[in-house]
C-alpha cells in the first residue's frame, strides 16, 4: 500500500484538499487523498467522497451540479462548488462515474504543463508534483470552466450584498468568494495563449 495508511472512515474534503486520485487495490477502487502535508489512502471512491462532502456543506452532488449548469450552461464534467466560503472549488477529468477519473482542487495549482505521452504534470502550491492522464487541451478547459463558475457566483454575491447590505446581521459577510482566484500558471512552450500564463 506503498506505506499509506487506509483509512476507513469516510474523508470530507476540507481547505488542504489539493487532488483524490483513483487507487486500485485488487478488485477494489479506493481513492488516493493528497492534501497539503498528507498523503493517504480512503477505502471509498472519489466521487462517492465528492458527494459525501457537498452533503457535509449542505447540499447534495445533484444540487450542486444544477448550479453550475444554472451558472455556466456546463452540464458534461462539470466543476462544482463544494464550499464557496473556504474557496472549495473541484471538476473532474473524465465522467465522475468513470473509475479512472480525478478529481483536481485547482485553487492549489502553482502551474502546469503537457508531458510528453499528452498526459497533464501538476505542480502544487507546496511543489508537489503528480501527472494526471489528461490531455493539456482538455485540462485547459476544465480550469476554465472552473474560473467562469467562480466568477459568475461572485458576481451574484457581490450583487445581492450590493442590494441587500443589511440584511446580513447574524453571520459574516460573505464577501471572501469575491476573492480572486489564486492564478494557474502553465508552460510557454506547450500552452503560449493561455489566459493564465503570466
Amino acid at each position: 500500500m506503498e506505506n499509506k495508511k487506509i483509512e476507513k472512515q469516510i474523508y470530507e474534503v476540507n481547505p488542504h484538499t489539493m487532488i483524490i486520485l483513483p487507487h486500485v487495490t485488487g478488485e477494489s477502487l479506493f481513492s488516493r487523498v493528497i492534501e497539503i502535508g498528507s498523503d493517504s489512502i480512503s477505502k471509498f471512491t472519489p466521487f462517492e467522497l465528492i458527494k459525501t462532502s457537498c452533503k457535509y456543506f449542505g447540499a447534495n452532488y445533484e444540487g450542486r451540479k444544477e448550479g453550475t449548469k444554472h451558472l455556466i450552461g456546463i452540464t458534461h464534467k462539470p466543476p462544482i462548488i463544494i464550499d464557496p466560503m473556504s474557496y472549495m472549488y473541484a471538476f473532474p477529468t473524465a465522467s465522475p462515474n468513470n473509475s479512472n477519473c480525478v478529481w483536481v482542487f485547482p485553487q492549489h495549482i502553482k502551474e502546469y504543463s503537457a508531458t510528453s505521452d499528452n498526459q497533464t504534470l501538476l505542480q502544487f502550491s507546496n511543489f508537489e508534483t503528480v501527472k494526471i492522464d489528461i490531455s493539456l487541451t482538455s485540462f485547459n478547459n476544465q480550469i476554465a470552466r472552473t474560473s467562469m463558475l467562480h466568477m459568475k457566483f461572485s458576481q451574484k454575491m457581490r450583487l445581492m450584498e450590493a442590494q441587500f447590505p443589511y440584511t446580513n446581521r447574524f453571520f459574516p459577510s460573505s464577501g471572501i468568494v469575491a476573492e480572486p482566484f489564486t492564478p494557474y500558471k502553465t508552460s510557454p512552450n506547450n500552452n503560449p495563449h493561455n489566459p493564465f500564463t503570466d
